[in-house]
């Protein structure tokens, strides 16, 4: 783990890797010099970050980086922009290198293993989902 994390984001850390290997066993892999881990759910997989927020608090992040090989253009875009609309929970965010992105945030106030699980199940799935919508469309 890196040095200049806080008391928060390491007690975080330390609890969300608890509920996560006891979910999902060795499927879950953690990230040898930052504090994440990898769940290797699904076709894509869950990235799942603990982040420092101020001084005192951080909050547990969920991403799946979808359609890696796909250049978004105004199509996809629109595409992109239109599902969004139409998700329950998750956002599909294109980050600054082009990636196109599935995310969610959870407070800790927000963690059980319960929640912690179907989070990661429904992340799983639903990248999976739109990854294959994208590359039936676009590829």
């Amino acid at each position: 783990m890196v040095a200049a994390v806080s008391t928060a984001q390491d007690e975080l850390h330390r609890r969300v890797g608890v509920e996560l290997r006891e979910a999902f066993d060795e499927l879950v892999q953690e990230a040898p010099h930052e504090p994440a881990y990898f769940v290797a759910l699904g076709r894509i997989g869950v990235r799942v970050e603990v982040e420092a927020v101020g001084s005192g608090n951080a909050l547990i992040e969920t991403y799946s980086w979808i359609a890696q090989q796909l250049t978004v253009d105004e199509r996809i875009a629109a595409f992109l922009v239109r599902r969004n609309a139409g998700m329950r929970f998750s956002a599909l965010c294109v980050d600054g290198e082009g990636a196109i992105i599935l995310r969610q945030a959870l407070f800790p106030e927000q963690l059980s293993k319960a929640v912690l699980v179907r989070l990661i199940e429904l992340m799983s799935t639903t990248a999976d989902t739109i990854d294959q919508e994208l590359r039936e469309r676009f590829a």
